[in-house]
């Protein structure tokens, strides 16, 4: 029995920081199992770390720290670190100085319709514009991440990307796990600050689904590429069957990074079902982390997930 704790998931608020004249506490929200004490700090681009402790909070998170960063501190990536035990993870975040770049915003986030039958795709649109000294413009050509976190749990997974026309706009259809939150992301790049919508809530609506297994999942690498194989079956009466043309998602996990941080790895990681319930799907060769697949369901079929592979 595995009795060792287990980081689930980390999250920092507000992200990106963006510093303007006065100093910004951000949040760090923490899941894990099995922990009686956690510790951990924070490192700055610079190499200077700042111890944080934190104290126990009520769920979904359970632990919480806070940190003070003032104006002057310095830009860049910064890392969260977290120890409980022997076990360890981390998550990066970004620190900007407003007027040093241009901000992303978004002007408008909505996913479509309210309600989706679980496994199935929520139509994910938006639109942002890019912000400097006053002055607006369309967010043309930014590379979009969506992601997601099922009501009452910590942590938000990235399920799909997208990349916003010449009017900042973007749409991309988004896989309905659970009931839950989404929100659209972009990143803090050279050229500019990046931002974060409003959540948005969708509703799986699902039968009582019958039982379904990943069943031999496997990973090898091929050139610079990775493939992934398996097969999915399903038992919608007495006895077993392979399943088709049913989608398969393939995420990745960093390695440092929270168990249960599996997010997607591209916009090509998804693949479907042949008719004897066989996959093959293709991602760009990383280095260490792990590899799994999930298969979310319909709303008469339950879900499943392949346990973690390590990158070969």
């Amino acid at each position: 029995m595995q009795t060792s704790p287990d980081i689930r998931a980390i999250e920092v608020t507000p992200h990106p920081v963006v510093l303007d004249t006065g100093p910004i506490e951000i949040v760090i929200d923490v899941s894990a199992t099995r922990v009686s004490t956690m510790y951990g700090w924070l490192t700055a681009p610079d190499g200077i770390a700042y111890p944080i402790g934190f104290t126990d909070r009520h769920a979904p998170c359970g632990w919480q720290a806070t940190h003070l960063l003032r104006p002057g501190a310095p830009e860049g990536p910064w890392r969260v670190e977290v120890r409980a035990g022997e076990t360890s993870a981390g998550h990066d975040f970004d620190v900007a100085t407003r007027g040093t770049r241009a901000e992303v915003r978004f002007t408008d986030f909505d996913a479509q319709p309210p309600q989706v039958p679980r496994g199935e795709l929520a139509r994910l649109t938006g639109r942002a514009e890019l912000v400097k000294n006053g002055a607006t413009g369309p967010g043309g050509g930014l590379d979009v991440v969506l992601a997601f976190r099922e009501d009452n749990v910590c942590g938000w997974r990235e399920l799909a990307e997208a990349v916003t026309d010449d009017l900042g706009r973007f749409t991309v259809g988004g896989p309905v796990v659970a009931s839950g939150d989404w929100r659209a992301e972009v990143r803090t790049t050279s050229e500019a600050i990046g931002g974060r919508s409003e959540a948005v809530f969708v509703e799986a609506t699902s039968y009582r689904p019958y039982a379904t297994q990943i069943v031999g999942y496997q990973v090898r690498r091929l050139g610079q590429e990775i493939v992934h194989t398996g097969r999915l079956r399903g038992k919608p009466v007495s006895t077993w069957e392979w399943l088709s043309n049913q989608r398969i998602w393939v995420f990745y996990r960093e390695p440092g990074a929270p168990s249960g941080a599996f997010h997607s790895a591209g916009r090509s990681t998804v693949t479907r079902v042949d008719q004897r319930g066989r996959f093959e799907a293709r991602t760009l060769m990383r280095s260490g982390g792990a590899w799994r697949v999930e298969y979310f369901g319909t709303a008469r079929a339950g879900g499943d997930r392949s346990g973690p592979r390590p990158a070969p």
